[in-house]
Formats: structure tokens, C-alpha cells, sequence
């Protein structure tokens, strides 16, 4: 099921144009990454999908309610984090959630479910001002989650906690994720949070998504529709270069630290070895490099492999 769709967004601000027509889709149960360095646009769109501010262009919908024209039941569906959250430092963590499930009517059950889900049942009825940031994430988790959200919106949830916060944070995204068929969309510029934490990732930059692709949980790399590959040829590098420069399916050929580095089309490989051969070009060694989220990232946003 399609929670999120995002469909051309476009903000514009005096005479900048901010967001420039951004477009994608996040299903139930999926860890959305969004992934660009600081004023790339990450906020600004957040700041959209929340109703915060109305983009200039463009169509949002939640659960199929448009967000401008049914704006309280695309809401509804949503909860946020938003960096540090805005807790009473003089109540216990309960007591904070209960004022939230009084306004919203929601059960005393429902509470006590969802302090299970993030974690907090040791430390719920102690006041807020004693917890650590990382319990605070928790507890701002906790509220973002009471009502059952299809959609869940973290801007920057890790800024500020230690390896050990960071770790049980994404433990307790992850199972609500998991366990509540619940949709994540997940604002950073962390790279190695991201890997972790997500299934699929868009990058964005100056307000354009350069690319959406999915990060292969099994081997901790991304699903592209380009393989890269280091060979190793004690031929002439300059001939070896243009001539495998001239095939249709490869993308750039360029001379790396260990030996030429090809992009060329998935599994194509080994119809460039058989055309080295027939040409009588020696090819010594060649290898796949895995493609990590730190050298797409470098590829799409900062404009080259490094």
C-alpha cells in the first residue's frame, strides 16, 4: 500500500526556487532515507508533508487524501519527530504521554502498548528532567507513535545521541516499523544512519532528488542499475581506455589507484571480457567493487567517484 506520494513538489521562496519539482513514494512497512547535505532542501519538504508550510507546486497524499484539499485526514495519519521534542521536564514520562492521549482520546491501553514498543517501562514514571537525551528520543518517539500512524516523519533523529542512543533508537524504529506495517520517512545527512537504519534512499541536492535506489540489506550495499569494476591489464592504459570508452554500455572508463575503473551497465561484465579478448587486450584481473551508500552518495551529490 502506497502511504506517501509525492508528485512534483515545488517551493519557491521571494525569487529562489527551494524545492524543484521533487517526486516520490513510500509504502507501508518501508524506512524511507532522505539523504543531502545541509541545504540540500531536507527540511523544507519536511516542513510541506507536515502542513507546516503550502508548496508552490505540486500534490501530496497520505493514505490517498490530498494533503491540501482533506488536509485533518492526511494528517491524521501522521506522526513526527522533529529533532529534540518539546517535553514537560516536570512530569514523569507518562505522565507526559497521558496529557497527549487525553487530547487525542486515546486509550490507557493504547499507551501502555506503545511505552512497551520504544522501550520505556523502567523509566516511564520518573520525571522527564532525569532522562538521557537518548530516553527523551524515546519518549518523543512514544508520542509520535500513540495515535498509530500510518506515516511516521523523523527529521534528524539521531543529532546528538551517543553510539549507544543511536543504536537503541534504530532498534525501536525499526520494530515499529516492523510490527505496525507502519511507514518511516527519515530526514539525515548521516550516511552510515541511513545504511543502516533504511530499505530505500533518496538523494537530494539543491533541492533535486538526484536518485532513488534501495540499499541491499544482505550485503549492506545499494541496488543500482550501474556496476562498477576495477581491471587490472599491462596493456597501453590510453588505448585500453578508448577502446573500451567506444562500448555502448559503458558509462565512464578512467584510470584508478589500483587499475582502470569502469562504470558500465548491471551484468555486462562479462560481454566487455569477451570483447577485451577478441581484441587482443590482456586482462590480468577484474573485480565488482560493492557499491557503498558513502560512494553513491559521492557520485550523485558531490559529482564524482572519489
Amino acid at each position: 500500500m502506497k502511504v506517501l506520494e509525492v508528485n512534483n513538489l515545488k517551493k519557491t521562496i521571494g525569487k529562489r526556487e527551494i524545492i524543484k519539482g521533487v517526486s516520490f513514494e513510500i509504502n507501508s512497512g518501508e524506512i524511507f532515507g532522505f539523504l543531502g547535505p545541509n541545504g540540500a532542501g531536507k527540511t523544507t519538504t519536511i516542513r510541506m508533508l507536515v502542513g507546516l508550510i503550502k508548496p508552490t507546486e505540486g500534490e501530496i497524499k497520505i493514505c490517498g487524501h490530498d494533503l491540501k484539499k482533506d488536509t485533518s485526514r492526511a494528517l491524521n495519519e501522521v506522526g513526527a519527530v522533529v529533532e529534540n521534542p518539546e517535553l514537560y521536564k516536570y512530569l514523569s514520562g507518562r505522565e507526559n504521554l497521558m496529557q497527549i492521549a487525553r487530547i487525542r482520546k486515546i486509550s490507557k491501553e493504547q499507551v501502555e502498548e506503545t511505552i512497551k514498543l520504544v522501550g520505556l517501562e523502567n523509566r516511564i514514571d520518573d520525571k522527564v528532567r532525569k532522562y538521557s537525551l537518548g530516553m527523551k528520543q524515546r519518549l518523543g518517539l512514544a508520542a509520535s507513535l500513540l495515535s498509530k500512524p500510518k506515516l511516521l516523519i523523523l527529521d534528524e533523529p539521531t543529532n546528538g545521541l551517543d553510539p549507544s542512543g543511536i543504536l537503541d533508537f534504530r532498534e525501536v524504529v525499526q520494530k515499529a516499523a516492523r510490527e505496525r506495517d507502519m511507514a518511516v520517512f527519515v530526514s539525515s545527512h548521516i550516511l552510515s544512519e541511513v545504511q543502516n537504519l533504511c530499505d530505500k534512499v533518496a538523494f537530494i541536492n539543491d533541492g533535486v532528488i538526484k536518485a532513488v535506489e534501495e540499499i541491499n540489506k544482505r550485503t549492506n550495499t545499494m541496488d543500482t542499475d550501474k556496476d562498477v569494476v576495477c581491471l587490472v591489464s599491462n596493456d597501453d592504459k590510453n588505448n585500453l581506455i578508448k577502446e573500451i570508452n567506444k562500448l555502448t554500455y559503458i558509462s565512464s572508463c578512467k584510470e584508478g589507484e589500483k587499475g582502470l575503473k569502469i562504470i558500465l551497465e548491471c551484468n555486462s561484465t562479462p560481454k566487455l571480457v569477451k570483447h577485451l579478448a577478441m581484441n587482443n587486450f590482456n586482462v590480468e584481473e577484474i573485480y565488482k567493487e560493492r557499491k557503498g551508500l558513502e560512494q553513491r552518495y559521492m557520485e550523485l551529490v558531490e559529482g564524482g567517484i572519489r
